[in-house]
């Protein structure tokens, strides 16, 4: 069985960090509000770099990929990622 989620990059630039959603509106919404989270923190009013969101095609884990993950052979996102696709960035 397979699903779709939707991520956004939590530090804008890096996929080593990503927030999930089960809605494109949801994630968006929450990328949102980080960047203003980030501009109240931000003394220096530096510029925030562009955030990429992702509509990611899951297959839900089986036993093997579980414990896998649990024991940290590999990451459960990688497990589970059939495909991934830019759909859109998040900016100011």
């Amino acid at each position: 069985m397979e699903v779709t989620l939707y991520a956004y990059q939590i530090v804008p630039g890096g996929d080593h960090l990503l927030f999930f959603a089960d809605t494109l509106e949801k994630c968006q919404a929450a990328a949102i509000e980080q960047r203003a989270d980030l501009r109240q923190g931000d003394a220096e009013d530096d510029e925030i770099g562009a955030m990429a969101v992702y509509q990611c095609t899951m297959r839900l884990p089986d036993a093997k990929i579980m414990i896998d993950a649990l024991n940290d052979h590999e990451s459960l996102f990688r497990a589970c990622v059939v495909d991934r696709k830019l759909i859109a960035l998040v900016t100011d």
